[in-house]
C-alpha cells in the first residue's frame, strides 16, 4: 500500500480549539478582568509584555500539560492561542518567563495572590466552609534556593521544599499556600499561614479546621482556640496518649469491628487537658483498616488499629471520625496539583520566584475546578477535561474584515461541545458563584 501523500497548508491551526471555551467561562465568571485590575509590576520597556498576560498565559500553559518553564514557552508558536485569548504579544518565550517570575518578591506574591484569593472565595456564595491544612515533600535536583534536606520519605537525603497549603474540600480548591524550605517541619509558621489565609478566608465562613498530627503541638492548638475556630486534628500515639488508651473501658460501637471512647488528656507540651476522640477498627473484621497497633508484640493488641483526634468541637465522638476521615481528600489534591498541574516541575533559582509560580499552578487549579463543576459537570481529571473539551482541532478564517475559529468536532463531540457553548450564553457576567 502506498504512503499517504501530504502538502503543506499555510493555515494557521491549532490542537487547542477547547480554549475557545475557557476563554469565555474566565470572561464570563469575572476572572479575566480582574487579571488586569490587579497591581502588576509595569513591563520594563515599551516592547514589554503586560504582566497579567504573562500571568493567564502561564495558567493556560499548565493546564495544556507543561511542566517546565521551557514547555511554558511552547505557546508562544500558537497564532490560534494568541488570538483566541487577544494577547498582544502571545505567549512569551522561556527568557521571558525567567526574568518575569524573579521580579516577584515575597512580599508583591503575597500581595497579588491575596488579593486574587480574596476576590475568588467572595465570589463563591458558600457559607461554611471546611478547611484542610497539609504539607508535602518537592524533591528537587539542582542547587535552587531554599533547597534543604529535611523529612523526605520518598527520596530520603535528598534536598527539598516542603510547602504548606490550606484546601477546601467540598470545593476541591486551594485557599492558600507557601513554598518553605525543606527542612521546615509540617506546621512551621502556622500562625502566620493561617493569619494570611484569614485574610482571604474570614474566620465567619470557617465551620472546621481539619489537619494531620503535625499541627497538634499546644502552640498551634492555643491559637486556633483563641480565634474560636473549631478544629479536629490527628494526634501520635505517643506513650501517654497509649496508657490511657488502654486504661479505657468504656467503648461504644461505631458500626460493625468499629467502636470509639472519648477522654480529656494533657499530652506533653500542652498547657491544658482538651478533649481526645479514639478510634479502634478490629482488623480480624477489617483487614485492611488503617491506623496503629499499641503493642507490637502483645497479641490483645494487635488485634485493633487505633487512630486517635484532638478536637474543641461539640460534635459526638462518631461524627469526629466520620469528619475526620474525610481529610484524606487534601492529601488527593496535593497529588492531583503534582501529577496533573506540575507544582513540582516550576523551580528557579530564586525560592520567591519558585514560590510564585507555584502559587498560579494553584490559581490553574482553582479554575478547573469552578470549570468542572459550573459547565462540564465532570470531576473527571485534568487529562481527560483536556482531551474531551480543549484538545481540539482548530484554524481561523478571515472574510469580511472578521476572523472566526473553526473547530474540527464531528456527530457526538459536536453536540458535546455545542452544548457547553450554549450553557455558556445562559451564564450571566461576573455573578456570585453558588456551588452545590
Amino acid at each position: 500500500m502506498p504512503s499517504l501523500p501530504y502538502e503543506f497548508s499555510d493555515k494557521t491551526i491549532t490542537p487547542w480549539g477547547g480554549l475557545r471555551l475557557l476563554e469565555e467561562f474566565w470572561t464570563k465568571i469575572g476572572f479575566r478582568s480582574k487579571l488586569r485590575q490587579m497591581s502588576w509590576d509595569i513591563p520594563g520597556s515599551g516592547r514589554g509584555y503586560d504582566h497579567h498576560e504573562i500571568a493567564e498565559s502561564f495558567i493556560v500553559a499548565v493546564i495544556l500539560g507543561a511542566q517546565r518553564f521551557s514547555e511554558a514557552a511552547y505557546l508562544g508558536v500558537d497564532e490560534v492561542v494568541k488570538e483566541i485569548f487577544s494577547w498582544e504579544k502571545g505567549m512569551p518565550n522561556q527568557s521571558t518567563l525567567s526574568r518575569f517570575f524573579p521580579k516577584y518578591t515575597e512580599e508583591k506574591s503575597d500581595k497579588l495572590y491575596v488579593d486574587l484569593m480574596k476576590w475568588w472565595f467572595h465570589k463563591i456564595t458558600n457559607e461554611q466552609i471546611t478547611l484542610d491544612f497539609d504539607s508535602t515533600v518537592i524533591t528537587r535536583y539542582g542547587n535552587q534556593e531554599g533547597v534543604e534536606v529535611g523529612y523526605n520519605p520518598t527520596k530520603p537525603g535528598r534536598g527539598s521544599h516542603h510547602p504548606i497549603m490550606a484546601f477546601v474540600p467540598e470545593l476541591k480548591m486551594v485557599v492558600n499556600s507557601w513554598m518553605r524550605t525543606g527542612d521546615s517541619a509540617a506546621a512551621d509558621s502556622f500562625k502566620e499561614f493561617l493569619d494570611q489565609t484569614l485574610q482571604i478566608l474570614p474566620k465567619e465562613r470557617i465551620g472546621l479546621i481539619r489537619a494531620d498530627s503535625g499541627f497538634s503541638g499546644n502552640k498551634n492548638l492555643s491559637y486556633l482556640e483563641s480565634q474560636s475556630l473549631d478544629y479536629i486534628i490527628a494526634l501520635r500515639m505517643t506513650s501517654g496518649l497509649v496508657s490511657e488508651i488502654v486504661s479505657s473501658r468504656y467503648w461504644k460501637p461505631l458500626k460493625d469491628g468499629i467502636e470509639y471512647t472519648s477522654f480529656t488528656f494533657r499530652a506533653k507540651g500542652w498547657k491544658t487537658e482538651r478533649r481526645v476522640v479514639v478510634v479502634r477498627k478490629d482488623s480480624e473484621k477489617l483487614p485492611k483498616s488503617g491506623g496503629k497497633t499499641l503493642f507490637p508484640n502483645h497479641d490483645d493488641y494487635l488485634r485493633f488499629r487505633y487512630s486517635a483526634f484532638v478536637t474543641n468541637s461539640q460534635l459526638s465522638g462518631n461524627l469526629v471520625w466520620e469528619i475526620y476521615k474525610h481529610r484524606a481528600e487534601a492529601e488527593n489534591q496535593i497529588k492531583e496539583l503534582k501529577y496533573d498541574y506540575g507544582i513540582e516541575g516550576f523551580a528557579a533559582r530564586n525560592v520567591e520566584a519558585t514560590e510564585f509560580a507555584f502559587r498560579l499552578n494553584t490559581v490553574a487549579y482553582n479554575l478547573m475546578s469552578l470549570y468542572k463543576m459550573m459547565l462540564a459537570n465532570t470531576n473527571s481529571s485534568l487529562s481527560n477535561v483536556r482531551y474531551n473539551c480543549i484538545a481540539i482541532g482548530a484554524y481561523l478564517v478571515k472574510s469580511s474584515r472578521k476572523t472566526r475559529l473553526k473547530l474540527a468536532a464531528q456527530n457526538s463531540k459536536r453536540d458535546f461541545v455545542d452544548g457547553l457553548f450554549k450553557k455558556l450564553e445562559l451564564m450571566e457576567h461576573d455573578q456570585p458563584w453558588s456551588i452545590a
